[in-house]
């Protein structure tokens, strides 16, 4: 069986699964995630989800971040699955 990739926005990445940031769908958001060090290329996982649509609990390397949920709806990601 082939690897497919799937374009998921980080708010609805599971728990622990890693992505790979693609895009972002809003410019402003994006430039600020990236002035974080979040920028298209580079792998993160959610690694906590607030309850009641509130923060997501990125990890990215050796950093953490947190953003929030309509934020984290902007941003792209692709996954694999085997």
């Amino acid at each position: 069986m082939g690897i497919t990739n799937n374009l998921v926005s980080i708010d609805r990445l599971p728990l622990g699964k890693i992505g790979i940031i693609t895009e972002f769908k809003d410019k402003v958001i994006g430039s600020r995630l990236i002035e974080l060090g979040l920028y298209p290329g580079k792998p993160v996982s959610v690694i906590r989800k607030a309850p009641f649509k509130g923060a997501l609990y990125l990890k990215s390397d050796n950093q953490s971040f947190a953003i929030g949920h309509q934020e984290a709806k902007t941003v792209l990601t692709t996954t694999s699955e085997k």
